[in-house]
């Protein structure tokens, strides 16, 4: 995830502190961006899927387009995968930078963009707004402390098949959330729509969907500066 605080390390201080592309294609767009944000274990990835699929987004992970990055044989790379080894946060310029990218290799071919995992803190979530362009909808999945906690294990021992982790890093993970999310759900109150993301899978996608639904109702009433890729995905839902 980003990292928004200044570093002395070396190895942070030689990665670039602002984004070097140009995000104008993305501003001008019109196409819907919203960010899935949750608890760890709210099933973001399973909502963004079938999310991508029904409304033909492309669909971002954070953590995704780090480990490409990291996987290339770069300076950059080569300096991410230091950071990462070594435990430390990638910078947000370069983080933002990165789902930038990914998005203008889909911006003309894709009718909107889902991200998960993103904003991991506030500032990542300015600076994207700033860079790139404001969500259009903050699709936020909660669960309780005790659900949470209890999908976290699963989730370890499924993936081990041994408890790998216990209850104090799990108590960790769930206050470091509480103290970053509530940060981003002021920033973004306007846009936030909280599902509740304990029922099954379908309930919680039908949920999500009646909100996408709306904002896309929105967006319908300036087709005039949207682009034909875009329109298609308004179509589906005014002509329900």
């Amino acid at each position: 995830m980003g990292n928004c605080m200044k570093s002395t390390d070396p190895l942070t201080a030689s990665l670039p502190k602002s984004i070097s592309i140009d995000t104008t294609a993305i501003k001008e767009s019109g196409v819907p961006i919203i960010f899935v944000i949750g608890r760890p274990g709210a099933g973001k990835r399973t909502l963004y899927m079938k999310v991508a699929e029904k409304y033909g987004f492309d669909d971002i992970i954070s953590s995704d387009v780090i480990r490409t990055e990291v996987s290339k044989r770069t300076g950059k790379a080569f300096a991410l995968a230091r950071l990462l080894s070594e435990g430390q946060l990638v910078p947000s310029a370069i983080l933002v930078e990165l789902i930038a990218a990914k998005m203008l290799q889909h911006v003309q071919d894709k009718e909107g963009f889902i991200l998960s995992g993103f904003p991991w803190e506030k500032c990542e979530a300015k600076l994207f707004d700033k860079e790139v362009r404001r969500p259009n909808l903050v699709l936020m999945l909660n669960v309780r402390n005790s659900v949470m906690s209890d999908r976290l294990m699963a989730k370890s021992v499924k993936a081990t098949e041994r408890l790998s982790i216990n209850f104090e890093y799990i108590k960790k993970q769930i206050e470091d959330f509480h103290k970053r999310n509530k940060l981003i759900v002021k920033y973004y109150r306007n846009l936030v729509v909280v599902i509740d993301a304990e029922p099954d899978t379908m309930t919680v996608f039908e949920k999500a969907s009646e909100s996408i639904d709306n904002i896309l109702v929105e967006l319908s009433g300036f087709e005039a500066n949207r682009p034909a890729t875009s329109n298609a995905a308004r179509s589906r839902v005014t002509s329900k």
